[in-house]
């Protein structure tokens, strides 16, 4: 009865993993290291919920134009995403993600192309349509999945300044006539220029620096960390391949163009200093654009001068004074700066230091020193390192005494306090360890790789301070040396990716020494006097060295035929992404403060 019936078999449904469309969308000419957010559709059959890789490429058209049966290398190939899907159903995804053009490129038309399941980890009924082939009919005559690009030609040798960035808020200047104890060795003008370079012809380069007088552009001089001197240009050697280079500089401006820009100055009106930065090849390699030679910008200006009556009323609030004639002495000075690029790495530096003396009266001073040393680590602020002491000592014996205070990554880790008509202390400290500051994502050629960065190294203070008819300290206020470091890599037995670092990120030591005493007669000079001495000195060394990503990739060797690229081997390729690289941003050992004299009473 049951040899007339047929049993109905289900369809057998080929299993297949392929992209079936990419697409960016209208863009113009597009920029070396430019983003591009880039379409495509993944079909899935005969699987379900299933992990796979697409790679993307960027092939120039022109090599495509080959009508020979022969297989061809395909040389301007360059991988430029590497993606990992998860769980995918069957059906059609709409999917979309952001490739990064290299900086590396020739510049032309382009084609973006994909592979998907590029180690074949997925048995298909249908592997030809993989990626772009030959053995895949609707694939014939060009026919497969891309998307149309136009790229920037590069120069052939082209130097550029990109950028000119200040460590500092404002330029605040002493007037002319002053004499602040500074050494020659002051910084007036801190920061870095960003600069680039096209090309593969690299010679030696110098760079000046004017400043706008009365509307003409004054030369000014930098100072040569490795000569210990200053000099009219910066000479600066580019590195190949890195395409965000850092260039250091610290201008002194000297006695004669300050008295020409104070003469210029207006106290009524907010002013600003116009500064222009010109790089000039040196080689016999003539440049191609001369226009992004110049980088132009502007930083306000002021001058600082306090009165006498000024000079009074900041330091009323730590004793009452009686001023009879004779004026209360303040000798202050401040340094605040900062050196480096935020969103990789910076360090800023604040100093301060002041003695108030108090002729008549209750006669006595005050000392204070602090400083503070901050960091940026992929646009994350950090404290590396505060400390601030305070003294002071009265003949009545009222207000006498000191305090001191350490803090280390924003947790204080010191305090102490003394008040007593005479005293004398000693500290010493000393700090070493290793902590992690901030986490950032980076894409290293086409890979992405999470890395954490931190610093290493060591800090600590030798103070002694002291009140018997004399008040006095002295030694290093601080020292700290820290060096940056960074981890982060994956290793997938394809692909690989780690941090190479050699970085200093600050060595910096703070000197303090001050007296303060009163003395009824001396060998030089036979009548009652006060005498008073300070001296803050600084050495300090800022970002030396080189910090990057290092990536390599065991990926696809393409080859060509009539008209049509298609995988045809494999092939190591390496990548380097350096996130800083640069001689010493600020190197310099001067004095910021120096000053003794006598009071007569």
């Amino acid at each position: 009865m049951l040899t007339g019936c047929e049993r109905d078999e289900p369809e057998q449904i080929p299993t297949n993993i392929t992209i079936n469309k990419i697409a960016t969308g209208p863009l113009g000419t597009l920029e070396p290291n430019q983003s591009v957010k880039t379409y495509y559709d993944v079909e899935i059959m005969g699987f379900k919920n299933i992990d796979v890789d697409v790679h993307f490429y960027l092939i120039h058209a022109q090599e495509l134009k080959n009508q020979s049966e022969t297989e061809v290398e395909i040389e301007e190939v360059h991988k430029v995403g590497a993606l990992e899907l998860s769980q995918l159903s069957e059906g059609v995804h709409n999917l979309e993600t952001t490739i990064t053009i290299p900086n590396t490129l020739i510049g032309g038309h382009y084609h973006i192309i994909a592979q998907i399941d590029p180690h074949d980890n997925h048995a298909e009924d249908i592997e030809t349509d993989n990626h772009p082939s030959v053995d895949h009919e609707p694939f014939a005559n060009g026919n497969f999945p891309f998307a149309d690009v136009m790229v920037r030609v590069l120069e052939s040798h082209d130097y550029k300044l990109t950028s000119a960035q200040f460590g500092q808020q404002a330029l605040i200047l002493d007037i002319p006539e002053k004499n602040n104890g500074t050494s020659h060795h002051h910084s007036d003008l801190v920061g870095y220029l960003g600069a680039d370079y096209e090309g593969i012809d690299l010679g030696p380069t110098e760079i000046k620096a004017e400043v706008l007088i009365g509307g003409n552009w004054e030369t000014t001089h930098f100072w040569n960390a490795q000569n210990q001197t200053y000099q009219d240009v910066i000479e600066h050697n580019f590195t190949a391949g890195l395409h965000d280079e850092h260039i250091g500089f610290d201008i002194a401006l000297e006695d004669e163009l300050i008295q020409r820009i104070y003469n210029d100055y207006d106290p009524e009106q907010e002013q600003a200093l116009q500064v222009r930065f010109t790089l000039t090849d040196l080689s016999q390699n003539t440049e191609t654009i001369l226009e992004n030679n110049i980088a132009e910008t502007a930083i306000p200006l002021y001058f600082f001068s306090a009165s006498e009556e000024e000079e009074t009323q900041s330091i009323a609030k730590y004793q009452p004074q009686a001023t009879l004639g004779l004026a209360n002495v303040k000798l202050e000075s401040t340094f605040n700066k900062f050196y480096g690029n935020n969103s990789k790495f910076s360090v800023g530096v604040d100093l301060n230091g002041e003695l108030f003396i108090v002729p008549i009266g209750d006669i006595g001073g005050r000392i204070v020193g602090e400083g503070a040393v901050e960091a940026y680590f992929f646009n994350a602020k950090n404290t590396l390192f505060s400390i601030a002491y305070d003294g002071s000592a009265y003949v009545s014996g009222n207000n006498t005494g000191y305090a001191s205070q350490m803090i280390i990554f924003n947790n204080v880790v010191f305090e102490d306090e003394q008040y007593v008509a005479k005293y004398e202390k000693s500290w010493e400290k000393s700090w070493e360890e290793e902590k992690i500051l901030a986490q950032a994502r980076f894409t290293i050629g086409p890979i992405p790789m999470n890395v954490e960065a931190g610093v290493n190294g060591s800090l600590g203070f030798e103070l002694t301070v002291g009140y018997n008819a004399e008040l006095y300290a002295e030694g290093d206020l601080f020292h700290v040396d820290f060096g940056a470091f960074g981890r982060g890599g994956i290793n997938l037995g394809l692909v690989s990716a780690a941090v190479q670092a050699i970085l200093t990120l600050i060595d910096n030591t703070f000197s303090l020494e001050s007296n303060a005493g009163f003395a009824l007669a001396s060998s030089d000079n036979d009548r009652p006097h006060i005498y008073y001495g300070i001296d803050l000195k600084n050495d300090l060394d800022v970002i030396s060295g080189k910090f990057g990503l290092y990536a390599q990739t065991v990926g696809i060797k393409w080859c060509k035929k009539f008209f049509i690229p298609y995988p045809c081997g494999k092939k190591t390729t390496n990548y380097d992404l350096w996130l800083y690289q640069t001689n010493s941003v600020y190197n310099k050992s001067w004095t910021l403060y120096s000053k003794e004299d006598e009071i007569e009473l």
